[in-house]
């Protein structure tokens, strides 16, 4: 008998894996809401009632099926990122409504709508509806290699069919005609399709079931299909998988922080290097003026010596005199050629302050990259001064680990 209960334990599991569509709730006095194909035109008038009203749904999206396209239209974007925001669900219906039998096109598809959504809600969606509900045994398999949870419905309202009923108003009638008999046998839980692309039922029938179906007295409640399904912490991705906006956004804006603070400092010193050739700069003016100032000295003494060569033509004695001043004067001459070179010595100091500052300010241009776990960070190369990856470094690394096992 172990062994017959074994069997069938074993057969159940193989058949529950193997039906991978998820068809109803299963949690108790529960109505899922669900609308395919949005966000269009009359997306932002559905939301703002659910929200009104205080009521969760689940939108199973698309990004390239209506004209305007949602994922190049930010006015159907709103209405997704405020009902993901209140508590609604945002899931996967395909990017064009469409899944191709080719591998590569099948995945581009979901990949692509993932995308989307997370780019607008911050989330990648775990639940998905195959277009029209079609979806064979190799699609299944890839949906769940994905890992995806694949849903349909236990109630079609059929709002779709407007060629049938020949109106929206005539069409609503019909659909809420199909939802009385579908409520009238007071099921466990209900799994409602319909869609935010249609006016029958953004203006009548979503407002009917939620205001005048009765459901909500008796004791039901509106909810997210991961709710209805008990696995509300798992309708999206782990947010390891939901990243690629988000963190690398915050690492760019830490990158960006980081770098514009380096810079930052870098032109500090820059600046003040530039205050400091300035300074040397007015140092070599007045050096300058001083030699001008020797110069002039040097043409009054030039001056002199004419005078004295005047004196000398009238007087011989004078000229004895003036030839003595002409020999004073070339003392003078003399100090203020050593003047002069004193003053080249300061310009040469100077010369070599400012190479040093030129120095100092390429020094605080010089920086490294470094990649840390896909941050790029830039910082000073003296910052690795201790860390070095050269021979000798590492043979002081390895002396010191082995003196420190020794004495353990």
């Amino acid at each position: 008998m172990k062994y017959f209960n074994l069997i069938f334990l074993i057969l159940g599991i193989i058949i529950y894996t193997k039906s991978e569509i998820i068809r109803s709730c299963t949690k108790s006095k529960t109505i899922a809401l669900t609308f395919d194909d949005g966000p269009y035109n009359l997306t932002q008038k559905l939301v703002d009632y659910l929200i009104d009203k205080n009521i969760k749904a689940t939108f199973f999206t698309v990004g390239r099926f209506h004209y305007p396209f949602a994922f190049e239209t930010e006015e159907y974007q709103k209405p997704m990122k405020e009902a993901h925001d209140f508590g609604m669900q945002i899931a996967s219906h395909s990017y064009g409504h469409i899944l191709s039998n080719d591998t590569q096109e099948f995945n581009k598809c979901l990949t692509d709508m993932d995308d989307f959504i997370e780019k607008v809600t911050g989330d990648r969606p775990r639940y998905f509806r195959p277009p029209y509900g079609e979806c064979n045994e190799e699609c299944q398999e890839r949906l769940k290699n994905i890992g995806y949870r694949i849903i349909k419905w236990d109630v079609d309202t059929h709002d779709w069919d407007i060629e049938t009923s020949g109106t929206n108003e005539k069409r609503a009638e019909d659909s809420i005609k199909i939802l009385k008999e579908e409520f009238a046998k007071e099921k466990d839980n209900y799994l409602i399709l319909m869609h935010d692309t249609e006016p029958a039922t953004v203006n009548r029938i979503a407002p009917w079931i939620i205001e005048e179906s009765g459901m909500k007295e008796k004791g039901y409640k509106f909810v997210t299909v991961a709710e209805c399904l008990d696995d509300q912490s798992g309708m999206y991705q782990k947010s390891d998988k939901s990243s690629k906006y988000n963190s690398k956004s915050k690492s760019n804006v830490k990158q960006s922080v980081k770098s514009n603070d380096i810079n930052d400092e870098s032109d500090v010193k820059q600046s003040d290097n530039s205050e400091k050739n300035n300074k040397s700069d007015v140092k070599q003016s007045d050096n300058s003026e001083e030699n001008n100032k020797s110069d002039v000295k040097q043409s009054d003494n030039s001056e002199e010596n004419n005078k004295s060569d005047v004196k000398q033509s009238d007087n011989s004695e004078e000229n004895n005199k003036s030839n003595v001043n002409p020999s004073d004067n070339s003392e003078e001459n003399n100090k203020s050629d050593v003047n002069q070179s004193s003053n080249s010595n300061e310009n040469n100091i100077n010369d070599m302050n400012q190479s040093n500052n030129t120095n100092i300010s390429d020094k605080a241009n010089d920086t490294v990259k470094v990649t840390n776990f896909g941050k790029s960070t830039d910082i000073n190369n003296s910052s690795f001064a201790f860390f070095s990856t050269k021979p000798l470094n590492i043979y002081i690394y390895l002396i010191i680990l082995i003196a420190c096992f020794h004495y353990i």
